[in-house]
C-alpha cells in the first residue's frame, strides 16, 4: 500500500508537532505493507529531523513536488500555498505513481483535500484537539469528513468520545492512536549533584516559562548550597514573539547572561537534534509541563510529556481532570495553578529527589510510558489507515469485484467501509431510487463477479430474472419486504444465497416461498463488538434503555412504560433512558390515518400526569453516538411486538447490557434465556442483576455471547459466501 504524509508543521524547526510528525513516520516505518513518502510543504534547510527518518520513509520536500509539477521557482517562507497543493499533488501521483491513502494533519489541507473528489475517498484525518467549539460554525473539515466518512486518528479516547458524541462522527472511523515513544531502557536515578528540572518545547508564554523565568530569578538570590536547583532548558521555535514582546525580552536577557557564564544554574540549548534534545531530558530528575489555563480545554497528550515518562523523569503537570485521568489523582506533582506561588510550589517538588514520593512519581510514569509504546501503537495508526487489522491480507482468496444493488444503505455502511478497505475487493453501487423502481436502467458489468442485493425488494426480482451466467447473486433480507410481495415474484432458482436475520425468517422463507433451505443463511444484523466495549458509567446500575419507539404498534413504547412502572414499585431507584426520534418529528408516523397520535399521546399524558413517572424517563435524541450511550445503560428492553433481529439488543449485550426482550416472532431464536411472555416477570432478574456484586464479570459474559455478531466474523461469513 502506498501512503503519503502530508502536514502543515515546517520539519526544519523542531517543536511537538514536528517531533510527532517524526515518530508518525517511524510508526508508518513498521507496517511491512506500507511503502511511505513524507511530503514536505516547506523547502528542507535542515536535516536535524530529517536524518532520523527511518529507512522505508521516503522524504519529498516542496522544491521536489513543485519540480514535478512543473513548477519550479522560489519558494514562499511560509511554504506551498494550500490552494495549491491538490494540482501540485496530483502532478506528482501523474509521474510517480497514486497514493492509496493519505494521511494529513492540518484542518485547512484537510478541508481543501476533502473538497476534491480526486482525493476525498484516500483521506485519513489527524485531529489532535477534537473538542469543537459550540459558539463557532462546526469546521468544515468536520461536516466535510462526517460525509465522507473520512477515518480521523486522535490522540486519546477522550477526544474519540467528543469527536462521536458532539460531532456526530462515525465512531468505528474515530481511532485513538496516543503520542508514541522511542526509549529502549530508563536510566537509573541518579543522586547527586543538583537536582535539575528541565523544560523541553517551543519558547510560548502559555506554556509557563514566564514561570521558569521567575524562577531563575529566584534561585538567583538563593546561596548555592541552600537546595540546589539546576533549571535545564531545550528550546525550539519561538511562538508569538510579537504578542509577548516583555516575556521575550526577558527570555532573550537570560539567553545573554547564559552566554556569558552568568548563570551557573542554568542551562540552555537551541535547535538540536532530537536525539541530543532526549539524552539531555533524560539526565533530568523532573519535568516542567506546567501550561496556562488557556489550555484548560486541551485533552491531546503531549508527545514531550510522554518522552518524559519513558525515561522515567515524572513530569510536573496541571492539576487538570484530563491529567489526573491519565496519572491518577494521587500523583505527587500535580499543580492547580490558581493557587498562585508558583515558583515556590515548584521549587518545593524539585527539592524532593530522591524521597519515595519521588519514586513513586517515577514509577507512575513509567508505566503509564508504558502505554505508548510503538508495537502497539504501530498496529492501532496502521488500522486507521489501512482500514482492517491484517497486513497484506485479504478477506477473500481471490480477487473478487461485488456489484451492490439497495435502494437504501444504511444498513451497510460499516460492513462496505471495511470491505473498501480490503486488497483483494472492489465494490461497485448500483442505486435504486426507491424499493420499486432503479435509478436507471439495471446493468451488471462484465468484470462483476458477485451482485449483492440489499433488500429483497425489486431490485432482487430484476436481478434474479436477469442473472448473468458466470455471477453469484446473493440477497440480504430484511423483516420490511418479507411480508411484501417481493418474495413471490423472485426466481429463486438463480439466487444462490439469500441472508436471513433470524430463524424465524428462514422457516418463513422456506415454507411461504418455496425456497430451498440449503441456500438460507442466518446472519443476524453486524454490529462493531469492538467498539462496545467501553467502561460502563456508575448510574448504568439502574438505567433501562429503550432503542427506538416508531411506529407505535411495532415498537410498543407503552409496553416499556408498565415495565418500568412494575419495577419502579419494587425498586424505585431505576430510570428509564429513551433513545428515539419523537413521533411528531416523522411525517409518516405522525400524519398516519389510523390511531397512532391518539395512542402516543394517551402514553405521553399518562407519562407527564404522574411526577414520579415523568421523572424517571427521560428522552435522548436520536444519534449515531450509541457506543457511548450504552455506557450508561445497564439493561436493555425490547418490547416490540415484531422485530427482525433487533439489533439494538445485540448491541447492548455487547456492551454488558442485560436483555428483556417481550416474545416477539424470532426472538427466542436470538435471545433464548432473556425473552418473556410477560416482561414484568423479569423484574427479579434485572434488581438481582443490577445489586449482583460480581456484575462486571456477568456483564463480560453476556458481551462475549454476542461476540460472534462482530463486523469482521460477519464480513469473513459474506466473503465465503
Amino acid at each position: 500500500m502506498r501512503v503519503a504524509v502530508l502536514a502543515e508543521q515546517n520539519f526544519n524547526l523542531i517543536d511537538g508537532s514536528t517531533i510527532w510528525l517524526l515518530n508518525t513516520c517511524k510508526l508508518l516505518a513498521l507496517q511491512p505493507d506500507f511503502d511511505t513518502d513524507l511530503l514536505l510543504r516547506h523547502r528542507l534547510t535542515t536535516r536535524l529531523l530529517a536524518d532520523e527518518l527511518p529507512t522505508g520513509i521516503t522524504l519529498r520536500d516542496a522544491e521536489a513536488l513543485c519540480a514535478a509539477a512543473g513548477r519550479p521557482g522560489p519558494l514562499a517562507e511560509g511554504g506551498l500555498n494550500i490552494a495549491d497543493l491538490p494540482g501540485i499533488v496530483l502532478a506528482w501521483e501523474a509521474r510517480h505513481g497514486a497514493y492509496d491513502r493519505i494521511f494529513v494533519r492540518g484542518t485547512e489541507l484537510l478541508t481543501r483535500l476533502l473538497d476534491e473528489p480526486a482525493f476525498c475517498d484516500r483521506i485519513v484525518g489527524y485531529a489532535p484537539n477534537a473538542i469543537p467549539d459550540v459558539t463557532q460554525p462546526e469546521p468544515e473539515w468536520v461536516q466535510f469528513g462526517r460525509q465522507r466518512r473520512m477515518p480521523v486518528v486522535v490522540q486519546s479516547e477522550t477526544a474519540k468520545r467528543a469527536l462521536e458524541t458532539l460531532s456526530d462522527y462515525p465512531a468505528h472511523v474515530v481511532h485513538a492512536v496516543p503520542p508514541v515513544v522511542f526509549q529502549e531502557d530508563a536510566p537509573e536515578p541518579r543522586h547527586d549533584g543538583p537536582a535539575t528540572l528541565c523544560y523541553s518545547g517551543k519558547i510560548d508564554l502559555q506554556y509557563g516559562l514566564d514561570w521558569l523565568l521567575d524562577l531563575c530569578a529566584d534561585l538567583e538570590t538563593r546561596p548555592p548550597t541552600e537546595g540546589e536547583v539546576r533549571l535545564r532548558l531545550i528550546a525550539g521555535k519561538d511562538t508569538r514573539r510579537k504578542a509577548h514582546p516583555d516575556f521575550f525580552a526577558g527570555m532573550d536577557r537570560l539567553r545573554a547572561r547564559v552566554a556569558q557564564g552568568d548563570l551557573a544554574h542554568v542551562e540552555l540549548h537551541s535547535n538540536l537534534p532530537h536525539v541530543q534534545a532526549k539524552a539531555l531530558m533524560a539526565g533530568a530528575d523532573f519535568a516542567f509541563c506546567l501550561r496556562h489555563n488557556r489550555y484548560d480545554d486541551v485533552i491531546e497528550i503531549s508527545t514531550k510529556i510522554v518522552e518524559f515518562c519513558a525515561m522515567g523523569v515524572p513530569p510536573i503537570l496541571n492539576d487538570s481532570e484530563f491529567n489526573r485521568s491519565l496519572f491518577g489523582a494521587d500523583y505527587p506533582y500535580l499543580v492547580d495553578i490558581s493557587q498562585g506561588d508558583i515558583v515556590a510550589r515548584i521549587r518545593g517538588i524539585v527539592q524532593q529527589r530522591g524521597t519515595p514520593t519521588h519514586d513513586l512519581a517515577r514509577d507512575r510514569a513509567l508505566q503509564i510510558a508504558g502505554r505508548f509504546s510503538a508495537p502497539a501503537l504501530a498496529a492501532k495508526l496502521g488500522r486507521a489507515i489501512r482500514g482492517h487489522g491484517r497486513p497484506g491480507v485479504s478477506l477473500s482468496p481471490a480477487p473478487r469485484h461485488i456489484l451492490i444493488a439497495t435502494h437504501e444503505r444504511k444498513f451497510l455502511r460499516q460492513m462496505t467501509d471495511r470491505l473498501l478497505a480490503d486488497p483483494g475487493i472492489r465494490l461497485s453501487w448500483e442505486t435504486w431510487a426507491s424499493s420499486v423502481k432503479p435509478s436507471g436502467q439495471p446493468h451488471v458489468p462484465a468484470d462483476v463477479d458477485t451482485v449483492l442485493c440489499e433488500w429483497c425488494c425489486e431490485n432482487a426480482v430484476w436481478h434474479s430474472h436477469n442473472k448473468r451466467p458466470g455471477t453469484r447473486l446473493l440477497v440480504r433480507l430484511h423483516r420490511f419486504e418479507a411480508f411484501r410481495d417481493f418474495p413471490e415474484r423472485v426466481q429463486w432458482d438463480n439466487v444462490d444465497a439469500l441472508i436471513v436475520v433470524s430463524e424465524y425468517f428462514r422457516d418463513l422463507m422456506v415454507t411461504r416461498f418455496g425456497v430451498a433451505p440449503e441456500r438460507v443463511h442466518v446472519m443476524p444484523q453486524y454490529i462493531d463488538w469492538h467498539e462496545l466495549q467501553r467502561p460502563k458509567l456508575p448510574e448504568a446500575r439502574f438505567t433501562l434503555g429503550l432503542v427506538g419507539i416508531n411506529p407505535f404498534e411495532h415498537k410498543r413504547f407503552d409496553r416499556a412504560i408498565d415495565f418500568l412502572v412494575a419495577l419502579r414499585a419494587r425498586d424505585p431507584r431505576f430510570q428509564l433512558a429513551v433513545r428515539s426520534a419523537m413521533p411528531w418529528e416523522i411525517e409518516w408516523v405522525w400524519s398516519r390515518q389510523d390511531d397512532t397520535r391518539a395512542r402516543f399521546e394517551a402514553q405521553f399524558a399518562r407519562i407527564f400526569a404522574d411526577p414520579d413517572l415523568a421523572g424517571a424517563i427521560r428522552f435522548d435524541p436520536a444519534g449515531p453516538d450509541m457506543e457511548e450511550w450504552y455506557r450508561g445503560i445497564g439493561t436493555i428492553l425490547s418490547s416490540s411486538d415484531t422485530e427482525g433481529c433487533h439489533t439494538a439488543v445485540i448491541e447492548g449485550m455487547a456492551s454488558g447490557c442485560l436483555p428483556v426482550v417481550h416474545d416477539w416472532p424470532g426472538a427466542r431464536s436470538l435471545f433464548d434465556g432473556h425473552v418473556y411472555e410477560r416482561m414484568e416477570d423479569a423484574i427479579a432478574g434485572v434488581i438481582a442483576f443490577a445489586t449482583d456484586a460480581d456484575q462486571p464479570a456477568r456483564r463480560a459474559d453476556l458481551s462475549r455471547g454476542v461476540a460472534c455478531y462482530d463486523l469482521e466474523r460477519c464480513a469473513e461469513r459474506l466473503l465465503t459466501l
